[in-house]
């Protein structure tokens, strides 16, 4: 792997063995035209499509296209050329070599090839531009005339236009070709689609559609960022509840790659700021220790499977927000967010924080208003097994005197924050003493929620 260009330095998650798997899959299936990169929302699309886009740059031409930033067109197959023609020019020297200085044709070969496959008038009003001023004097005669006839038209009748078809597509093959030649690239070219299921239900079908019908090139590759169950909804929401929008989805893509975020160590140990903050002696190196309750009573502790994937790399606070992520089943977006938040609270107190409590607020502030509300003044021991995820909260940490579910020591910690202090007597809660007597002092609600909410408004 190329650990050493910097490109993937902030790759905590193993995209890059991802970015090369796929690359090769690609090149070596000719049948594969547009590839779908299928993740929820806040899974790391983003940042994997910057990355592997950046380091295919090396040997590929290629283009970024945010499809929602191009949202407000009319029109997305203008806006998609369009951003092949800047991308693909950016940094040509055109009088370095015959190939750069064909690019100057080729500029505008490519929109008057697309000329009758856009509605005239589209150009002003979306580019500030009008059509024959960029195409020069004549260069759009054989556009459509008027707004009413769009490419939708085209599509569903392009019997009439064929030709037009194909000699646009021979265009953009030119363009990228000559962009691959001057740079000294190989082909194909590879465009990344980003951001799809934040776009208008209409327009991101749209766009589907015209790469469908416009794009499907020899040597031309589409890398598509989208949540596949948000745009099937999307989808139904134009074309009705009963319609199969996952089957219609299959028809514009060939493959599909789903990013693996099971493993959240090493994003959070690469994140995770750095705070001063209270123990309470969890053991995060998955060790099993015999421990003697508060009546003399001996028993062995294993290790859970959640402390058994950490080892002594790992902080107690990093293992403690890999439990909560597990628990709130949170995206990487998200948890980037409450690592600021909770560093925003910690910058604010001079001195030791509680760590896991300052992040039980956070977490819950931001799951919403009745949930934080059950935590801070309601049941919050049954708003915590009720609302939040099963299959997370059946981890455990590995405790002094326990293995400690995750459910409980959210409870517990809650509880502490609300004033309540654990019964010494109880062998059950010898864990809990422990805790208690690990933090020096205990955790006070009033003061960490009102700089909670004050750290949630940031953005």
């Amino acid at each position: 792997m190329g650990g050493d260009t910097g490109v993937w330095d902030d790759d905590f998650m193993g995209r890059e063995l991802s970015s090369e798997f796929l690359t090769k899959y690609i090149l070596a299936n000719d049948h594969i035209k547009v590839l779908n990169v299928n993740s929820p929302w806040g899974a790391g699309k983003t940042f994997f499509l910057q990355r592997w886009k950046e380091e295919l740059s090396k040997k590929h031409v290629c283009v970024m296209f945010n499809a929602w930033e191009t949202d407000f067109s009319a029109e997305p197959l203008l806006a998609l050329i369009t951003c092949i023609e800047q991308q693909t020019k950016d940094g040509l020297d055109i009088t370095a070599t015959e190939a750069g200085r064909r690019a100057v044709d080729l500029t505008t070969k490519v929109l008057k090839k697309a000329a009758p496959l856009i509605a005239k008038g589209l150009m002003k009003k979306y580019f500030g531009v009008e059509l024959e001023q960029l195409l020069g004097k004549g260069g759009d005669n054989d556009g459509a005339d008027g707004v009413q006839k769009l490419v939708s038209t085209l599509i569903e009748d392009q019997s009439k236009t064929t030709q037009h078809v194909e000699e646009f597509k021979q265009a953009v093959i030119e363009r990228l070709n000559m962009a691959a030649e001057d740079k000294g690239l190989n082909v194909p070219a590879f465009i990344f689609i980003d951001e799809l299921d934040r776009c208008r239900p209409t327009y991101a079908i749209e766009l589907l559609e015209r790469i469908k019908h416009f794009f499907e090139l020899k040597d031309c590759k589409f890398i598509i960022a989208s949540d596949s169950a948000q745009l099937a909804h999307s989808i139904r929401a134009v074309y009705g509840q009963g319609f199969s929008s996952e089957n219609y989805l299959r028809r514009f893509f060939d493959a599909e790659f789903s990013l693996d975020n099971s493993n959240l160590w090493g994003f959070i140990r690469g994140n995770l700021p750095s705070v001063d903050s209270y123990e309470m002696g969890l053991y995060v190196d998955g060790r099993q220790v015999e421990i003697i309750g508060a009546s003399g009573r001996r028993s062995v502790v294993r290790a859970d499977a959640l402390t058994l994937k950490a080892t002594k790399v790992y902080s107690e606070n990093c293992l403690l927000m890999v439990a909560l992520c597990n628990a709130f089943n949170v995206q990487l977006r998200e948890i980037l967010s409450y690592m600021r938040q909770i560093k925003a609270c910690c910058d604010f107190v001079e001195g030791k924080v509680h760590f896991f409590c300052l992040a039980i607020l956070v977490f819950s502030r931001a799951k919403g208003i009745e949930f934080y509300q059950d935590i801070t003044t309601g049941d919050w021991g049954a708003a915590v097994t009720r609302q939040l995820d099963p299959k997370g909260l059946k981890y455990k940490v590995h405790a002094k005197f326990a293995l400690v579910n995750i459910a409980d020591l959210i409870s517990f910690n809650v509880g502490l924050m609300r004033g309540r202090t654990p019964d010494r007597n109880m062998d059950e809660a010898h864990w809990q003493t422990h805790i208690l007597d690990s933090y020096e002092k205990p955790p006070i609600l009033s003061v960490y929620k009102s700089l909670v909410d004050m750290a949630h408004q940031l953005s």
